[in-house]
């Protein structure tokens, strides 16, 4: 393997990373070229594919006819309602100095129109080096009514925000977590402590599945809100606290997961108590 192949060979697997999330249904065609240098141009297009698929709440169907090999000319779309992707690679120069890659990244959205962007390149190494915003700015082209969702397989992770309502646990001096429809719940305390909460839907993506969820201590405040403190410093720590506030993530097992604002102990504060944050998470019964 020369140095330039093994170069490719090593970009190819550091190049799956995490871009800018686009809603998008993409099918990749692979790459267009006339050029002699199919081995490199086969990488090159292996490496375009795994760039779209890092792409965040992009769903890609490889749609080339024959993986191993480029394409001779423009592909033929099969699928008017998704997005294609391809690739044209053009080599230029005159005899005897070194070449330059011309590259067209083309996606054809679903209304037919084509969106691109022509970079030159004077070796392959920049060509994958300058992929990754090349491909970004021509998906970014796409107005969103021309870019359609993918159809998502069922997660474990959505959740929406109805399926919030029900009885939850996690905490250690809670005996039960319940939130009701309509942004309402309750917490009661293994002390025998109830809580009133609100319950707000903070964001939801873009099929409407919870991002981020607030729940918020309602009504007057009580030193059995705070088990985990000496009683003495909930006495008198509990009447100028602000309200508890748990702010959630919905994890990949369908949790909420994230942080309690609330009282804990302090030695610097002359009460023993001060906000502070914890992390907790809650698990749906």
């Amino acid at each position: 393997m020369n140095k330039l192949t093994h170069v490719l060979a090593m970009l190819f697997l550091f190049t799956a990373q995490v871009l800018p999330a686009l809603p998008l249904n993409v099918d990749y065609y692979g790459v267009v070229s006339q050029s002699s240098n199919t081995n490199i141009l086969k990488m090159a297009q292996d490496i375009f594919l795994t760039q779209l698929k890092s792409i965040d709440q992009i769903h890609v169907s490889d749609k080339r006819p024959d993986a191993a090999k480029t394409l001779a000319a423009a592909p033929a779309i099969s699928d008017g309602n998704h997005i294609a992707f391809y690739a044209e690679i053009a080599e230029t120069g005159a005899d005897g100095a070194p070449p330059e890659w011309n590259c067209t990244f083309n996606a054809v959205a679903a209304d037919g129109k084509t969106y691109g962007k022509t970079e030159t390149y004077d070796s392959y190494y920049k060509i994958l080096v300058g992929a990754k915003s090349a491909i970004e700015d021509v998906l970014g082209q796409i107005p969103q009514e021309n870019a359609p969702q993918p159809a998502a397989a069922p997660s474990s992770a959505a959740m929406k925000p109805e399926s919030l309502a029900g009885t939850w646990s996690g905490e250690p001096y809670t005996d039960k977590i319940v939130l009701l429809r309509g942004g309402r719940g309750f917490v009661i305390f293994k002390n025998g402590a109830s809580m009133n909460v609100s319950v707000t839907v903070q964001e939801t993506d873009a099929r409407g599945n919870i991002s981020h969820v607030e729940v918020r201590q309602v009504g007057k405040p009580n030193a059995s809100f705070y088990p985990a403190l000496p009683r003495e410093a909930a006495l008198a720590s509990a009447a100028d606290a602000d309200p508890i506030v748990w702010r959630f993530t919905v994890t990949a097992d369908g949790a909420l997961s994230g942080t309690k604002t609330t009282l804990v102990p302090s030695a610097d504060s002359a009460t023993g108590a001060a906000e502070g944050t914890e992390s907790v998470q809650w698990i749906k019964k």
